[in-house]
């Protein structure tokens, strides 16, 4: 397939279309075009955030935060799920690829509140991406999704508070 292809593919998993999964998630060649599709979401974030040095650090943070949720789904679907089955590039491709929803992102101000939106839809997405690779029930494949959204919320308190903490002892609080 062509870069293109994989878009089109994206936008049919992002519509939960399990044929689309089944073969985004079957495809070795996927990996290159999936990672890009990825790193173009965070160009399209920087873009229409007026963040221009983002255009740099954007797609990098994207592609390293999207390989880290995929592992701990990966991590939590075969160690405590019963997965059968599924590699994590099997669970990679589809998700990334769907990502490709993001890049509504690039439309100044209005595409940011859209790309949130995309994202809480991406939740679900991933849920039904988790169950097809995985071949595991809805419920489970809800845990596995929800696992990296409670590791990240925790880090994001834990980041805040830290912060807070900081600030009282330089006296700025």
């Amino acid at each position: 397939m062509k870069f293109g292809d994989y878009i089109k593919k994206g936008i049919e998993v992002a519509q939960l279309k399990k044929e689309a999964i089944q073969l985004l998630a079957g495809d070795k060649d996927a990996f290159g075009p999936a990672l890009g599709i990825v790193a173009i979401g965070g160009v399209c974030a920087a873009i229409g955030s007026f963040f221009l040095l983002g255009i740099i650090i954007m797609p990098i943070v994207q592609v390293i935060g999207m390989f880290i949720v995929v592992a701990i789904m990966h991590f939590v679907a075969t160690s405590f799920m019963g997965a059968k089955g599924g590699q994590f590039n099997g669970l990679f491709v589809p998700l990334a690829c769907a990502s490709v929803l993001m890049w509504i992102g690039i439309i100044p101000f209005i595409g940011q509140v859209i790309a949130f939106l995309a994202g809480l839809w991406m939740l679900v997405i991933a849920v039904i991406v988790v169950e097809q690779v995985y071949q595991i029930d809805r419920t489970k494949a809800i845990i596995v999704v929800a696992v990296p959204v409670a590791v990240g919320i925790l880090i994001s308190i834990i980041g805040f508070f830290l912060g807070l903490s900081t600030m009282a002892m330089m006296g700025r609080y």
